[in-house]
């Protein structure tokens, strides 16, 4: 199968945003016995088109800017996307609005290596150790920590270790590849509420 790679200018029926050749280089520092540089090509695209539509259901709500097209097959490229660690006071651009002089934004032709990165973290996931893609692993892991013991009395609950095969870090399996994107996503809406005492 011929894999379609988005390259920044929306292209039809997209599937990854990556192609073959990147991933290859990508892993290839990574030694013969990873599971990516011991699948053949056509567990690789599979894996690849299983990351980008990971990202593209977990993460499509939640990208900084819009889609330059409604009906684009990819959440990339997008527009009004800024480059969140960057700030130069002396920094100015001709045409933009005093207010974002010292801002520089992702253009909307271009799809950021960390989302690249992102899709190739998750991609390789999916490939067991014999090189098979999509064998083992949930593209909906489970998230928060593993509960050891629960008490409804006083209520009183222990969570696993890490020892107990608990997961400290009380997130999903994809972990890097998330933080990886992070600086692309909307922040986090702070959880609000009332507490009632009886």
């Amino acid at each position: 199968m011929a894999l379609i790679v988005e390259d920044g200018t929306v292209v039809t029926d997209a599937q990854s945003y990556v192609t073959l050749a990147e991933a290859n280089a990508f892993f290839k520092p990574y030694g013969e016995a990873s599971s990516w540089n011991i699948a053949d090509n056509a567990n690789k695209e599979s894996a690849l088109i299983s990351g980008a539509q990971y990202m593209q259901q977990k993460l499509r709500l939640l990208w900084k800017g819009s889609r330059v097209n409604a009906f684009q097959s990819l959440d990339w490229p997008r527009r009004g996307v800024d480059v969140p660690d960057f700030f130069d006071p002396f920094f100015r651009q001709v045409n933009v609005p005093l207010q974002f002089q010292d801002t520089v934004f992702i253009p909307e032709n271009v799809v950021p290596d960390e989302v690249k990165d992102g899709q190739m973290q998750i991609a390789v996931l999916t490939i067991s150790t014999e090189g098979v893609a999509g064998n083992t692993q949930s593209l909906q892991p489970f998230y928060g920590r593993k509960t050891k013991r629960e008490k409804v009395g006083d209520l009183e609950v222990e969570y696993m270790t890490a020892e107990d095969g608990g997961n400290t870090r009380q997130t999903n399996t994809y972990w890097d590849a998330m933080k990886i994107v992070e600086p692309f996503l909307r922040p986090s809406a702070p959880q609000t509420g009332t507490v009632v005492r009886a």
